[in-house]
């Protein structure tokens, strides 16, 4: 798993870096990229927190290569993420990612994932902005905050 945009497609990385520019210029807030793309293993110990005993979970963290972890808090909700690349068979088509999560900056430069935050003080949650903003930039990108169960830092391409 990884933050490069190199590993999203083509479409979504144009997309992802206008966003970043304009959330500065247009929302003051500093976007920066959590994740892009993700090994099935990493989906697999993802959607297992908060559904599996935490010994279980934190043996799929370990063989994903993620830290132990004591929360219990749903971080997914499918094991069809569109993050999840393939680069173990032939096919280049599920080599890129077809998804990004995005971060927002507090004051101090450290990630806040509070979607009711309003870092940019102008009295309006800024993830809500930021989907907002987002679907000026590419109306083909689904934002995760329209979903029933919101992830308000996803983006995807459908």
């Amino acid at each position: 798993m990884s933050r490069d945009l190199n590993k999203a497609t083509p479409r979504l990385k144009k997309f992802a870096e206008e966003l970043i520019k304009k959330a500065k210029s247009d929302l003051c807030l500093d976007v920066i990229v959590v994740e892009v793309d993700r090994p099935y293993e990493v989906q697999m110990a993802y959607y297992a927190q908060g559904r599996r005993p935490s010994l279980e979970v934190n043996l799929l963290r370990k063989r994903a290569g993620l830290p132990p972890t004591t929360s219990t808090r749903k971080i997914t909700w499918t094991m069809v993420s569109r993050h999840i690349v393939n680069l173990a068979n032939d096919s280049s088509s599920d080599d890129l990612s077809h998804a990004i999560d995005f971060g927002i900056k507090d004051k101090m430069g450290k990630y806040c994932g509070d979607s009711k935050a309003d870092v940019n003080k102008d009295n309006r949650p800024d993830y809500i902005q930021l989907g907002a903003l987002a679907k000026t930039i590419d109306h083909g990108i689904v934002w995760g905050g329209d979903w029933r169960h919101k992830d308000y830092p996803h983006f995807q391409e459908d």
